[in-house]
C-alpha cells in the first residue's frame, strides 16, 4: 500500500512539472483560497475575542439569566423602548443564586437591574442663585460678592440677548422682562441685598429666575448591581477618578465617555469633537463639518462670560488678548468670539490655551466626583420616583477610554435600583406612613365608611399636623418629600442585598470555551425556576449579534468564493484531461486499472493542493502577523467596542492554518472528480490512434 502511495505521489510531481501552466492556475487558484480561509478566520477569532473583552469583562458576562416570561428580550445596552424594556423579575436573587452557582464551569453569580434615569442640572442663573443663597446662609462675605457679580453678568448678557432678538424679529422686546432685568442690574437692587439678602434673593428667584434658560435634562442608563462584587468579577472596568462604592453605600459610578461626549460644557465638546477629527486625519479647511462646529462653539462663547468667576475674569481676559494681540482692556465677550474664530494654524494652540486657562475656572461637567446627584425614574407602578445618590467616581473600560458605548451605562448600588424600580422597602413604607401622618389620615370600618365620611357627627377632623422639621407652615411646598430627603439614608446593610428583586444575573465562566455546554446546563436549572439562560452575544443586543453578522458575511463570502473555485478549478482539469487523452490511454494499453488512473489524477491534485495550500497559509500567517504589528483602527466608536480597543491586532491561531489545508484539499478534491471519472474511461485504442 505504502508503495502504490510512493508511485502515486512520484507520477503526481513528474506531471505537475510537465503540465507547468495547468499547475500554475490551479495551484493560483488553491494559494488564494487557503490565503482567504486563513486570514478570514484569524480576523474572525479576533473579533469575537475582542468584542468578548469589551462587553463579557465589563458588563454582560458570559451568560445573562431573565424571566422566562418577559415580554422583550433582553439588551444591556439598550433597545428601541429605551429603557423601557419588559424583562419581568426575579422576586429573591438569594433564592437562586446557589442554584446557578452550583451547575459546573460557573465561576461568579452578580445580580443586575436594568433601569433609565434623569439627571437634571440648573440652568446657569438657576445655579448662580442657589449657590449664592448657600453662600448667604453662611455669611461668605467674599463669595456673595462674587456670586452677585456673576448674576449681574447673566442678567446683562440676558438683556443684550433680548434686544439683538428683538431687532432680528423687527418686534418690540417685552417691557416687562426688560424692566425686570434692568432692575436685577440696578445698584438699588443690590444695595438691598447688604439691608435685606433674604428678601433681595426671594425676589431674583421669583422674578429674575424664570427669565434664565431652563436646566439640561439628561438621562442615564443604570445598572443596578452589587457592586464590591462588581468590582471583582468584573476586572476591565478601572477607576479613573474618585473610588469605588463602598459597601453599604447609596451611589454611583459614571461613565468618563458620556460625561465627556453627552454632559460636558457644550463649548468643549465641540473643541474636542474637532481635535478628534484632526486626528484622523482632517482638516478644518477642507471640512464643512469642522467649520460648522467651530462655528457653534464661537456662538456659545459668550456663556463663559458669566460661569467665569468674577475674580478670574482679569487673568483670562489677559490670556486671550495675548493670544490675540489685543489690548487688555477689550471686552471679555468679544474676545472670546475672536478667540474661536479659530483655524489649522493655530487650533491646537488655542485648544491647549482653553483646557489651561479656561476650563480650570468654569464648571465643564454638570456634577463632579463627591457630588451629590438626584436621580428621577418611573417606576414599574407608573409613579415618579427619586433617590439622592452620591457620584463616587467615574470609570473607564480598560482599552475603551474614548468609547461612548463602552462608558454608556452608569453603575449604581441595587438598593437604589430597587427603590427606582418601585419595590417596597422599610425606607418607602416610612415615607409613606409620615405622608398619612401629616395628612391626618384615619382608617375607617368598610361598614360604617358611608357614615364615618359623609355623616354628621363631625368626629373626623382633616388636620394637616406638622412634621418636626418638615417646614409645614414655613412656606414649603412639599414638606413631607423635602423631610424625607433631607433625612434619607445614604447606607444599607450589605448583607441585605441578595434579599431582593432583580431583573437579570450575571455568570461568568471559569472555561468561555465551554459556553455551549453550561449555557445547556444552566437551561436545565433555569428551567423549574421559571428562568431563561441566554450568551452574552443576544444579552446584549444589537452590540454582541455584530460579531454573529462579521461570522456569516465572511462565512458566505468564503462559501461563494469556493463555490466559484471548484467551478474553474473543475472546468481547468477537464480541459486539462482532454490534453492527456493519449497519456492515460497508453497507461490503460500497458495494464493500468481504472482504479489507479482515478487515483492518480485525484493525488495528483492532492498533492498540488497541498503545496499550494502551504503556500497560501503561509503568505495568510506572514499577513495576519504584519496586521497584528501595525493594527487595524476602528474609524468608529461601534467598531471599537466591537474589535475590543480603538485597533484590532489580529492573531493567527494553528488551527487557522489547518482550516486552510483542509479547506484547500477538499475543494480541490471535490473539483477533481469529474475529470478523473473522465479520465478513467479512456479506452486503450484511444492511445494507439493517437499515436497513429
Amino acid at each position: 500500500m505504502f508503495a502504490l502511495v510512493r508511485l502515486l505521489v512520484h507520477l503526481g510531481l513528474q506531471s505537475l512539472k510537465a503540465h507547468r501552466s495547468k499547475t500554475l492556475i490551479v495551484g493560483g487558484l488553491m494559494t488564494f483560497g487557503a490565503f482567504l480561509v486563513v486570514v478570514s478566520l484569524a480576523l474572525l477569532e479576533s473579533v469575537e475575542r475582542g468584542t468578548r473583552q469589551s462587553v463579557v469583562e465589563s458588563i454582560s458576562g458570559d451568560i445573562q439569566i431573565y424571566d422566562k416570561l418577559a415580554k422583550d428580550k433582553l439588551s444591556l445596552f439598550g433597545g428601541f423602548t429605551f429603557g423601557t424594556e419588559e424583562l419581568g423579575n426575579i422576586p429573591s436573587f438569594n433564592k437562586v443564586k446557589d442554584a446557578i452557582a452550583a451547575v459546573d464551569n460557573v465561576r461568579a453569580v452578580v445580580p443586575m437591574g436594568i433601569a433609565t434615569a434623569g439627571v437634571k442640572s440648573p440652568g446657569d442663573l438657576d445655579h448662580a442663585l442657589d449657590d449664592l443663597r448657600k453662600a448667604v446662609d453662611v455669611g461668605d462675605r467674599s463669595q456673595i460678592h462674587d456670586l452677585s457679580a456673576r448674576v449681574k453678568s447673566i442678567a446683562r448678557v440676558l438683556l443684550e440677548q433680548q434686544a439683538k432678538q428683538a431687532a432680528i424679529t423687527e418686534t418690540a422686546a417685552s417691557s416687562e422682562s426688560k424692566v425686570l432685568l434692568e432692575r436685577a442690574l440696578s445698584d438699588e437692587l443690590w444695595a438691598d441685598m447688604d439691608r435685606d439678602p433674604g428678601g433681595t434673593l426671594d425676589w431674583l428667584e421669583s422674578k429674575l429666575g424664570p427669565l434664565g434658560e431652563q436646566g439640561n435634562q439628561a438621562f442615564m442608563r443604570l445598572v443596578g448591581t452589587d457592586m464590591p462584587t462588581f468590582e471583582k468579577v468584573f476586572n476591565r472596568v478601572r477607576i479613573v477618578e474618585g473610588t469605588a462604592v463602598p459597601p453599604g453605600a447609596r451611589g454611583v459610578l459614571v461613565g468618563k465617555s458620556l460625561l465627556d461626549k453627552r454632559l460636558k460644557f457644550s463649548v468643549a465638546m465641540f473643541l474636542d469633537l474637532v481635535h478628534n477629527e484632526r486626528t484622523k486625519g482632517e482638516t478644518i479647511a477642507t471640512s464643512t463639518v469642522l467649520k460648522e462646529t467651530l462655528q457653534k462653539a464661537q456662538r456659545a462663547s459668550p456663556r463663559i462670560a458669566y460661569l467665569l468667576p468674577p475674580r478670574e475674569v482679569p487673568a483670562v481676559k489677559d490670556a486671550l488678548a495675548k493670544e490675540l494681540a489685543q489690548p487688555p482692556s477689550t471686552e471679555l465677550v468679544p474676545l472670546l468670539s475672536s478667540f474661536f474664530q479659530m483655524d489649522d494654524a493655530n487650533f491646537e494652540r488655542r485648544l491647549k490655551l482653553f483646557y489651561d486657562v479656561i476650563g480650570p475656572r468654569i464648571q465643564l461637567y454638570p456634577f463632579k466626583v463627591g457630588d451629590t446627584i438626584t436621580l428621577s425614574s418611573f417606576t414599574k407602578s407608573g409613579y415618579l420616583k427619586s433617590m439622592n445618590v452620591k457620584v463616587y467616581g467615574v470609570y473607564t473600560v480598560q482599552g475603551l477610554d474614548e468609547s461612548i458605548i463602552a462608558g454608556a451605562l452608569s453603575l449604581v448600588d441595587l438598593v437604589t435600583f430597587r427603590e427606582l424600580y418601585g419595590q417596597r422597602t422599610a425606607v418607602l413604607d416610612d415615607e409613606l406612613a409620615a405622608m398619612k401622618k401629616s395628612a391626618g389620615i384615619k382608617e375607617v370600618d368598610r361598614g360604617t365608611a358611608e357614615a364615618d365620611l359623609f355623616g354628621g357627627d363631625d368626629d373626623i377632623a382633616v388636620t394637616v399636623k406638622t412634621v418636626e422639621g418638615s417646614g409645614v407652615g414655613t412656606g414649603s411646598s412639599d414638606p413631607v418629600i423635602e423631610k424625607v430627603v433631607r433625612d434619607e439614608q445614604m447606607t444599607f446593610d450589605q448583607n441585605t442585598v441578595g434579599d431582593g428583586l432583580v431583573l437579570s444575573i450575571a455568570v461568568m465562566l471559569k472555561d468561555p470555551s465551554k459556553l455551549r455546554a453550561t449555557l445547556a446546563a444552566l437551561s436545565k436549572v433555569c428551567e423549574p425556576l421559571g428562568l431563561q439562560a441566554v450568551d452574552w452575544q443576544q444579552a446584549t443586543g444589537f452590540i454582541g449579534q455584530i460579531t454573529l453578522v462579521v461570522r456569516a458575511v465572511l462565512m458566505t463570502a468564503i462559501f461563494i468564493l469556493f463555490l466559484v473555485t471548484i467551478v474553474i478549478l473543475n472546468n481547468s482539469m477537464v480541459m486539462a484531461t482532454l490534453e492527456r487523452v493519449s497519456e492515460f490511454g497508453t497507461l490503460r494499453a500497458i495494464g493500468a486499472q481504472r482504479g489507479f488512473v482515478n487515483a492518480m489524477v485525484v493525488f495528483e491534485t492532492a498533492v498540488l493542493g497541498f503545496l499550494s495550500g502551504l503556500f497560501g497559509a503561509g503568505l495568510g500567517v506572514a499577513f495576519v502577523t504584519w496586521l497584528h504589528g501595525v493594527g487595524i483602527p476602528a474609524p468608529a466608536d461601534l467598531l471599537q467596542v466591537v474589535f475590543g480597543g480603538p485597533r484590532l491586532y489580529p492573531t493567527v491561531e494553528a488551527s487557522n492554518v489547518v482550516a486552510g489545508l483542509v479547506a484547500t484539499l477538499i475543494v480541490g478534491i471535490l473539483a477533481t472528480l469529474y475529470p478523473a471519472r473522465l479520465a478513467t474511461r479512456v479506452q486503450p485504442v484511444v492511445a494507439m490512434q493517437g499515436k497513429d
